[in-house]
């Protein structure tokens, strides 16, 4: 039986399956055409969290560890052989959480993590968005630009989202990062040049989190550079996924 915690895309044959984390208040939505942009070896397995589409019915959960604790369990029966995970924003701290539980149980872990516009967890950014009143929570989403504006703009629909966003920027606001050892799979850190919230001194604390830390790999664009320049990032994951790295354009920038 299909987990309600995946949404997958089926592609018979391919050889990985990619895991994808949403940022904050996203959905898989954001993630499903990347399925075909990926090629034929990966399959696309996005994580759903409870608040929002198909799920949108469930209350959505405000704790770090209850959602990664479950999220290990439906990847564990899912099956996959060779795998790996992408997390963006808050995704990428629940990717990291998840690695780490299956870690501690002994499950299955995956062979690569892309950490993706995401300060390293011990550092994280612990403004109390989720608190604010409606017009100044929608200004700040607003400012993050993740948001379309004629989204922000619909009462109606926005009623149906917030429950969700405020859960997201609770989750993140309530997480306690606690030292762990450094897992073992490949991370490799993908970050915007032009993304105010997080620096290059926010990245360095992610070293500590692998055994095979691999680069941080800047790109043009703010905040959202996973789908302003989609094109470069994803051409950057795929040469992971497939053992590569393509040749640094003049939107994907790799650092050591």
């Amino acid at each position: 039986m299909t987990s309600p915690w995946l949404i997958r895309v089926p592609k018979p044959g391919a050889r990985t399956r990619l895991y994808a984390f949403p940022y904050a208040g996203g959905n898989a939505a954001a993630f499903l055409p990347w399925s075909a942009r990926l090629g034929s070896g990966v399959e696309l397995s996005v994580i759903s969290l409870p608040g929002r589409g198909p799920r949108r019915l469930e209350p959505p959960l405000r704790d770090m560890r209850q959602a990664a604790l479950q999220i290990a369990a439906a990847i564990s029966a899912d099956g996959a052989s060779d795998f790996a995970f992408f997390g963006h924003s808050m995704g990428a701290v629940l990717a990291l959480e998840v690695a780490r539980i299956c870690t501690l149980m002994h499950l299955r872990l995956p062979r690569l993590m892309v950490a993706s516009g995401c300060r390293w967890p011990g550092a994280l950014d612990r403004e109390p968005l989720h608190d604010l009143p409606t017009p100044a929570f929608l200004d700040r989403l607003r400012d993050l630009g993740g948001t379309p504006e004629d989204v922000l703009a619909h009462d109606e629909l926005m009623q149906i989202v917030l429950p969700a966003l405020r859960a997201d920027f609770a989750m993140l606001h309530d997480y306690v990062y606690r030292p762990g050892l450094a897992l073992k799979p490949a991370l490799h850190v993908f970050a915007g040049q032009q993304d105010s919230r997080v620096s290059a001194d926010d990245l360095t604390g992610w070293q500590q989190e692998s055994a095979a830390f691999g680069q941080v790999h800047w790109f043009e664009g703010g905040h959202f550079f996973l789908h302003q320049h989609e094109t470069a990032v994803l051409a950057t994951l795929s040469g992971l996924l497939a053992g590569t790295q393509p040749a640094p354009t003049l939107s994907d920038h790799t650092c050591n």
